[in-house]
């Protein structure tokens, strides 16, 4: 523990706490991990500080924030840090609003001036305003299609009786409709004063000449008077109450709360660890007892909601909806034992290693480290309260636990919340429950073992953690039809038990030393990952080396398993866009793996054994088909020495050839529609492209990165100049042989023809007269820099590292790309357009209500 509280108190001891004359205060963090920065200026007002009839303006003031200032026209803003290499963006929380900008070093000027430029002096264009209301209507929508998002914002209605947390931070359709350019500017000047904000940097940066320029760009602000605003006490509910949304979905969905603390409270950091002990992996005593013991649930997790305000204790997950009335006793019994019997010290010292380690893997990238300071600054009052949350944890005790069950732990203020297709009780029935309740950069280092297993070694001793990425060829593309989601399977059985240890004793053994290894699988790779601190490597490769070498793949456990393999595809049947996105890949690769469902097929799932499992286990998990790669914190020399010692011996199981997949045929059908009944109706268009390993494969990525983001041409036209869609998009799916280039909108189905016809205009127009050259340099500038913010932590890095050599690509694929990336003309943007983007090939596909089908 000693590495992990220096890390803390070495990160409190860096930053530089500066207020400027006008009461805005600066933090300032110099990150010389990567040549990267994050700019994050909050401010510390969110949807509870808004009236009933101004329900949505926070959030709304947020996306029109973008729209323009006195000075700046909308693509003076998004686009001119997109085109360095960056981006922008927002967010809206019940307690504040925070705008920020992430991206390579050079941004960060441009990044103050646009920053202080748009929140202080946004024009609100009324033309803009009526345009970017249809938007926010529209995600409304989206996320009524969400049936965690609903559940969520049903269950925070019925859990809070007066705080404005019940509301939804979106607002409703009726006071969004009502605003006016005056509300937000006067909502505005009441809250965006420089005192009521935070500006925080985590940068690459010189600390003279960055305050040097916020002084320049935040200095000279308008003077607004601040409102206050009370809020009222919090009495929450006075008797158990019980949510039940009916929707035609194929998951059962639950969420179940109890009153919980602020954030400011000294509970605060007993309920995290309690969230932990309950509900924060798998030795957590609800996975343990409802999935492990009882099969009760598929999925069960535990958190603690502890903002500005009032705070909730929440529990959530999917589960056969008859299972439901078990689940909520089972539930409520394991917190009672928690609050008659306390925790055992093993599971206190498990959950505080959790929680502290989760600050040394968040301090790795500088938006973590951003978010982490801001959320001190702003709902503590100061980052060095850091310090007090570290103590916190680090001194809590079996008796300050049980305390704290006992302080919020009472049924009688349970509130549950069901989604599912069928309500099955009432809350009569819930009440009855309830009362009769039991009473520095290295190379890398590369070899390869006796037993052909590449091996690479790359030392970033910075943070105290290392990375693990063991990769091989696999995944969807070595799947049948027959076969379908065999290596989803492979994938999330591999760590449950192993010769020597069954999943309990494993999951236990892991989470106590704050180790996480799990399975990985995906359309072109599978293999194995681990995240570990420093000073448990040692340790932690030998679980890895077990969970490798001697996984049980026992016939109980793939049978436990079944069920969390089925949501996978019920949660995907919930979901429109990727329900949609599911089908369009089978219309586009017909009879073919790469129009196979990720996520697997039920008929699959219905029918494998274990032996299944240890037959694609024997074929793939081969040494010399392997790529081993360790990134992080660690002396080579002995690490080195290790993975001879543990992995040399290591022998293949079988010789039997792998054929790689077939060539793709060109698509059967160029036009498909499934009706669905959904309030947003999902289109596809896209074209089969060169594979990954293709000459054409990053100018692919700059098409897609033109057309894409908040300053592409979709999203420009489609969304801020035509108000089709809250989100429209294009997307590249890779696999090696081909790959899909599609476009897609989410949008109400009578503006289906208007958004197709969209799509074709802006087509044409690229293959008529090309990408403007600003287009393609901010396209390249987008690439560069958002692969530069991806491999900032350790693990990140190892995967990338590991699946590129598996690939094909090579190890140092990422640091060859900037090259690969400028070097690619505008002439091959032309070429690739005119050679694969024809209308001949192109193939559509939607997913919806057929608004016409009643007037043909």
């Amino acid at each position: 523990m000693e590495n992990r509280n220096q890390t803390l108190e070495l990160l409190v001891s860096k930053v530089k706490e500066k207020k400027l004359q006008n009461g805005l205060t600066v933090l300032f963090y110099p990150y010389k991990r990567e040549d990267v920065v994050t700019v994050k200026l909050c401010v510390k007002v969110g949807s509870a500080y808004e009236k009933e009839s101004e329900a949505g303006i926070t959030h709304l003031i947020e996306h029109m924030i973008f729209k323009g200032t006195e000075t700046k026209k909308p693509e003076d803003i998004v686009g001119v840090i997109e085109a360095l290499g960056g981006y922008m963006n927002a967010f809206t929380s019940y307690d504040y609003t925070c705008y920020y900008v992430a991206g390579p070093s050079t941004v960060a000027e441009k990044a103050l001036d646009i920053l202080s430029d748009v929140v202080f002096h946004p024009y609100f264009d009324p033309l803009e305003l009526e345009r970017e209301k249809e938007v926010v209507i529209e995600e409304m929508k989206m996320r009524l299609d969400n049936p965690f998002v609903v559940l969520f914002e049903n269950l925070m209605k019925a859990s809070y009786k007066k705080y404005p947390y019940r509301r939804p931070i979106i607002g409703y359709e009726n006071t969004v409709k009502s605003f006016k350019r005056e509300d937000l500017l006067n909502f505005l000047n009441h809250f965006y004063t420089p005192k009521n904000m935070i500006l925080i940097v985590v940068g690459n940066l010189e600390e003279n000449k960055l305050f040097s320029l916020i002084n320049k760009y935040f200095s000279f602000l308008p003077k607004r008077k601040l409102k206050k605003v009370i809020f009222p006490k919090e009495t929450y509910t006075e008797e158990p109450s019980l949510i039940w949304i009916e929707r035609p979905v194929k998951e059962g969905y639950f969420a179940f709360t109890l009153p919980g603390a602020s954030f400011r409270d000294e509970d605060a950091p007993y309920l995290d660890l309690l969230s932990e002990i309950l509900g924060g992996g798998e030795s957590s005593r609800l996975y343990k007892r409802l999935k492990r013991d009882l099969n009760l649930v598929k999925t069960i997790s535990a958190s603690s909601y502890t903002p500005y305000g009032p705070g909730l204790f929440e529990i959530y997950g999917t589960a056969d909806p008859q299972n439901f009335k078990e689940i909520i006793k089972e539930t409520l019994l394991e917190l009672e034992k928690i609050k008659l019997l306390g925790v055992s010290s093993e599971e206190l010292n498990k959950a505080k290693t959790q929680i502290l380690s989760d600050f040394v893997f968040s301090s790795e990238t500088s938006e973590g480290l951003s978010s982490t300071l801001g959320s001190f600054q702003l709902v503590r009052g100061s980052y060095k309260d850091i310090l007090w949350y570290q103590k916190k944890i680090e001194t809590a005790t079996i008796e300050d636990l049980i305390r704290v069950s006992k302080k919020y732990f009472n049924p009688q203020k349970l509130v549950v919340s069901f989604l599912s297709e069928k309500k099955l009780f009432d809350n009569t029935e819930l009440k009855k429950i309830i009362s009769t309740f039991g009473h520095n950069i290295q190379l890398p280092e590369i070899f390869t073992l006796n037993n052909n297993l590449k091996v690479i070694l790359y030392p970033q001793n910075d943070i105290p953690s290392v990375g693990v990425t063991l990769a091989f060829p696999g995944g969807l593309r070595f799947e049948t039809k027959e076969t379908n989601g065999v290596f989803q399977a492979l994938s999330l059985l591999w760590t449950r038990g192993t010769k020597n240890y069954t999943a309990e004793e494993l999951a236990e053994k892991l989470e106590s030393i704050g180790t996480t290894i799990k399975g990985f699988t995906g359309r072109n790779t599978f293999g194995l990952k681990m995240l570990s601190l420093s000073s448990k490597l040692d340790e932690s490769l030998e679980y890895f080396k077990e969970i490798l070498i001697y996984p049980s793949f026992e016939e109980k456990e793939c049978e436990k398993a079944k069920p969390e393999l089925y949501s996978l595809l019920l949660r995907q049947q919930d979901q429109p866009i990727s329900l949609a996105v599911n089908e369009f890949l089978k219309v586009l690769f017909p009879d073919h793996p790469y129009g196979l469902n990720s996520a697997g097929s039920l008929e699959f799932y219905q029918k494998f054994t274990c032996e299944d499992l240890k037959t694609i286990y024997k074929k793939f998990v081969r040494p010399e088909r392997g790529v081993l790669v360790i990134t992080g914190n660690f002396e080579l020399t002995s690490v080195k020495e290790k993975i001879k010692n543990l992995f040399n011996d290591w022998k293949s199981e079988t010789q039997e050839t792998i054929l790689e997949e077939p060539e793709p045929i060109f698509p059967k059908n160029l036009f498909t529609r499934i009706e669905k009944e959904t309030f947003q109706t999902q289109i596809l268009l896209g074209f089969q492209t060169p594979g990954l390993n293709a000459k054409e494969k990053v100018a692919l990525e700059i098409l897609n990165s033109a057309l894409s983001g908040q300053n592409g041409r979709l999203f420009r036209i489609l969304r801020d100049e035509k108000s089709l869609a809250y989100s429209v998009t294009s997307f590249l799916i890779f696999y090696p042989k081909k790959s899909a280039f599609v476009l897609y909108i989410g949008c109400s189905p009578k503006k289906e023809k208007s958004a197709i016809t969209g799509f074709w205009e802006i087509l044409e127009e690229i293959k008529t007269h090309g990408l403007l050259p600003e287009e393609i340099e901010r396209a390249k500038n987008r690439l560069i820099g958002s692969l530069k913010l991806e491999l900032q932590s350790n693990l990140s890095i190892s995967e990338e590292m590991a699946i590129n050599e598996v690939l094909g690509l090579g190890w140092n694929y990422s640091l060859l790309y900037e090259n690969l990336v400028k070097s690619v003309t505008d002439e091959d943007i032309k070429n690739l357009i005119e050679t694969f983007f024809k209308r001949e090939n192109a193939v559509l596909f939607i997913l919806g209500k057929n608004e016409n089908r009643n007037h043909k």
